[in-house]
């Protein structure tokens, strides 16, 4: 019999795509994917996103890591004072009770610690995904690997291969999760020996977060 996993979901923004990777950086993390949230707009694009911001959609595993885990990485990871137009701006989207408590919780302890936010906490409307080429932004500038983990669009936005491929072209060293990968997918050793180097020389040298 096989056990399906429990998952759960976070929405964050931390001021741009480029920090999908650094979500995925976390263990019990098993996927990512970048979108418009946050706003009224009805079909926001990257060229006509209306008054949404840029978030990520983080589904992980909570027997893991949990929420609150989740979101102490968030703050540590940006500069919540920065004041940034809507579209970048820091955020936590919330969508249930417990979640509300607990971000409202960091919000304060945060305030209290640097002073004022420029971030917002509010119930998550709707996700809508971002184009596909904003979706694992350092994976798809390594074409080779890419094609050798034969990811579809879909597959680089939903997939938990495709997410942590993005952190380890980020630079991302904790091969924990690409060995496991590794013998899940039967991925070829010359692969795996790629990403880790990659990985090991620091990931794209633009990768932020």
């Amino acid at each position: 019999m096989i056990v399906q996993m429990s998952r759960a979901r976070a929405y964050l923004g931390m001021q741009c795509f480029w920090g999908e990777s650094a979500f995925a950086k976390q263990r019990g993390v098993v996927g990512t994917r970048v979108g418009y949230a946050g706003g009224t707009t009805p079909a926001p694009t990257y060229r006509d996103i209306g008054d949404h911001t840029e978030v990520t959609e983080v589904t992980f595993d909570p027997s893991i890591i949990t929420y609150r885990s989740i979101l102490d990485f968030f703050w540590s990871h940006h500069d919540p004072t920065l004041h940034n137009k809507k579209q970048y701006q820091s955020a936590i989207l919330w969508t249930n009770e417990d979640e509300e408590k607990i971000a409202k919780e960091t919000y304060e302890e945060q305030k209290n610690k640097v002073g004022k936010l420029d971030t917002y906490v509010v119930r998550l409307d709707k996700f809508h995904q971002a184009e596909d080429y904003h979706q694992k932004y350092w994976l798809r500038a390594q074409s080779r690997i890419v094609k050798e983990l034969n990811l579809t669009d879909e597959t680089i936005a939903t997939s938990e291969i495709a997410s942590k491929a993005n952190a380890y072209m980020a630079g991302y060293t904790d091969f924990t999760d690409l060995d496991r990968l590794a013998k899940e997918l039967n991925l070829s050793a010359d692969l795996v020996k790629v990403i880790r180097e990659i990985a090991e020389r620091g990931g794209d040298p633009r990768a932020c977060h």
